[in-house]
């Protein structure tokens, strides 16, 4: 994915963290879903899909499989609905979500970037002084596999002391104060 794609995603995230006052962690997907009028539902899951996103009647619909747990349900969540917001599904269309993998297409891989930045934001978890994938999934209510691949990016931002370099990021740390004083490791 190039870097504007990137970006984009991970600014989409931190700006619906700003508009929606959302302060601390873990997000509540459910709760963010319903207040930007998206309609989430569970559905059976029989094939391997983790959910889906669909567009029905001009109005976003996510189905999230009730067959994962709930941390896996709640960043499938927030991965369709990066989908949506970031203008991926259309009228009659749909996105299935899986576990992700390196040959993923952009589409997939931009939702991934809304979804971890939007429940794991980095400057809140450097804020916390976060140590370890079991610190992040711990503060952030995602699965295991979900902040290992969050604490491989923190690691890389440490190393090149990346925190609060842009004015959004600055805000959504702002934001993020009271929690971030109340929950240091």
């Amino acid at each position: 994915m190039n870097y504007q794609r990137y970006k984009s995603a991970r600014n989409m995230a931190w700006q619906i963290m700003l508009d929606e006052g959302i302060c601390s962690l873990p997000v509540n997907v459910g709760r963010l879903c319903r207040s930007l009028g998206v309609s989430v539902r569970q559905y059976a899951g029989e094939d391997d899909s983790d959910g889906r996103s669909l567009i029905v009647d001009g109005r976003p619909l996510i189905l999230v499989s009730r067959n994962k747990p709930i941390p896996r349900r709640r960043f499938t969540a927030a991965h369709e609905l990066g989908h949506v917001l970031l203008g991926h599904v259309e009228e009659g269309g749909r996105l299935v979500n899986r576990e992700p993998s390196p040959g993923d297409n952009p589409l997939e891989r931009e939702a991934n970037v809304f979804a971890s930045r939007l429940l794991a934001p980095a400057c809140v978890l450097w804020g916390c002084g976060v140590r370890s994938p079991e610190d992040i999934a711990e503060l952030c209510g995602i699965s295991c596999q979900s902040a290992e691949f969050r604490w491989q990016r923190i690691e890389v931002l440490l190393e090149r002391d990346r925190f609060l370099s842009s004015p959004i990021e600055r805000k959504v740390y702002e934001q993020f104060a009271d929690y971030i004083a109340s929950h240091k490791l």
